[in-house]
Order: C-alpha cells, then structure tokens, then sequence
C-alpha cells in the first residue's frame, strides 16, 4: 500500500478530486475514503458529491488529512495520499519569551493600566465639573431673585423719597403760592385756598400793589426753607440727596433721634 506524505496544499488536493471525477467521467468511478485525524470522515464510496465533507472537519488543532484511493471495487489495496497541516511543528517544544518580548508586554499592560485609571479619572471629573455647574446654575438663580428684589427695593424707595421731597416743596408752594407772582393761576392750580376771598374781602385793586404785596408776604422761614432745598439741589447729586431725605424721612417718623444725630455731629465737629 503506497503512502504519498507531503504538506497540506489544497491545489494537491483539488487535483486529487478532478482525477477521481475523470474515472467517473469515463465510466469507471473510483472508491475512495478521507481521514481526519484518525477519524474516518468519509466512508469508502465512489460518490464525489460527498468528497468535500470533510472540510466541515477542519480545525486549527487538526495535524493531517488522509485520503485513500482504492485500485478497483474489489480490493482493499490503495494508495494512501497525507497532507501534514502542522508539518515540522509537533515536536517542537515551545520557545520561551525573551527578555525584550517580556519587557514590552509589562509595558503593554502598563501602559493598559495608565489607560484605564486616567479614563477613571476623567469620568470622575466630569461627574465632580457637572454638580459644580448645577450648583453654580443654581446660585446664579438665587443671585437674580436678589438683584430684582433689591431693584424693587431701591425703586420703591426711590419713589418714596420722592414723594417725601415732592411733599415738601408743594407743600411749602402750596401755603405761599399766593405770595409769588403769578400766584393766582399757581394757587387755583395747586388748589390752595385764598383767604382773601374766603373772608369776601376784595383785593388790592392796584397792581403794583398787589405784585409787591405778594412777593414781600413770604415770611423769613418760608425765604429760609426755599434756599435750602435749592442749595441742596445745586450742590448735591441725585444719590446723596436721597441719602439727606432718607436722613430726613427717618427722623421725622424717630424724633427721638434727633438729639442723638446732633450730639454725633457736635462730637465729630469738635475732634
């Protein structure tokens, strides 16, 4: 029984199948039985549809293909056709690593591990620079609630002091608009009541008279107050005459202050 050894080579093997297929072509087909391994994988048969099965078979651990081609139907005697698929490797012991091949796999599991930590880490941070931002959101809310309610605030003062500043200038115009010229329309206006007419006396008919009358009736207190509140207006801005007034609202509602406001003052003054 012949043996035919060589190295796995599909092409030697496709070129076994086309000369079984020509022995059937010509009318006398060939038995013929494949091995893998020891293991019978093809009975003898003289059928080619079934040739291929064997590569169903194949493996990365497999070490040989056999395949027998029998002389005739009759006889065992055939010829025996392996395909070593590990030739020179089975009894080769496996060769340890080297020094260098050692060194670069630590460096490649290092450098594995470095990875894996700064990934932990970056995640880590992320987490740590997404509750910062929530709770920097969150203040930011807090501090716009706290400017708006402080903008009403200091709007809502703003229209008091106004008011308070507002108050004593028509007040003051309102008790001597009589005594200015042009004070008829001003008092009719301003809604002060002329005592002159209340009483039914008539007016100083004479209007030079009249003119001179009213402007000499506005007593030294009222001259005194006016000035104030011009001198005020002229040498203070807008924001220290709301502190004045704010000063003013404050103890006309605490009289009680007063004495205390003046004594800081005479103390202040006299250091």
């Amino acid at each position: 029984m012949p043996i035919v050894e060589e190295k796995y080579d599909q092409s030697r093997i496709d070129s076994l199948r086309r000369s079984l297929q020509r022995e059937a072509d010509k009318g006398r087909p060939r038995d013929y039985e494949i091995i893998v391994d020891g293991f019978k994988v093809v009975p003898r048969t003289n059928v080619l549809d079934e040739f291929d099965d064997y590569e169903q078979e194949i493996r990365d651990t497999t070490r040989n293909v056999s395949f027998l081609l029998f002389d005739g139907p009759a006889t065992n005697r055939n010829t025996r056709y392996s395909f070593s698929m590990q030739q020179g490797k089975a009894h080769q012991p496996e060769q340890a690593a080297t020094l260098g091949e050692i060194d670069q796999i630590v460096a490649q599991k290092l450098t594995e591990r470095e990875r894996d930590y700064e990934l932990a880490r970056l995640r880590e941070q992320l987490e740590q620079s997404q509750g910062q931002l929530q709770e920097a959101e969150e203040y930011a809310e807090q501090l716009q609630e706290r400017i708006t309610q402080l903008e009403a605030e200091q709007k809502g003062k703003m229209l008091k002091l106004g008011d308070l500043g507002a108050s004593v200038l028509m007040g003051l115009l309102r008790n001597n608009a009589r005594n200015l010229p042009g004070g008829e329309a001003l008092a009719g206006l301003l809604g002060a009541t002329d005592a002159t007419t209340a009483t039914g006396t008539e007016p100083p008919t004479q209007e030079g008279a009249a003119s001179y009358s009213r402007t000499e009736a506005i007593d030294e207190q009222t001259r005194g107050r006016l000035l104030l509140l011009e001198q005020m207006q002229q040498r203070l801005d807008e924001p220290q005459l709301i502190g004045v007034l704010t000063v003013v609202e404050h103890l006309c509602e605490h009289p009680q202050h007063i004495a205390t406001v003046v004594e800081l003052l005479q103390t202040k003054q006299a250091a």
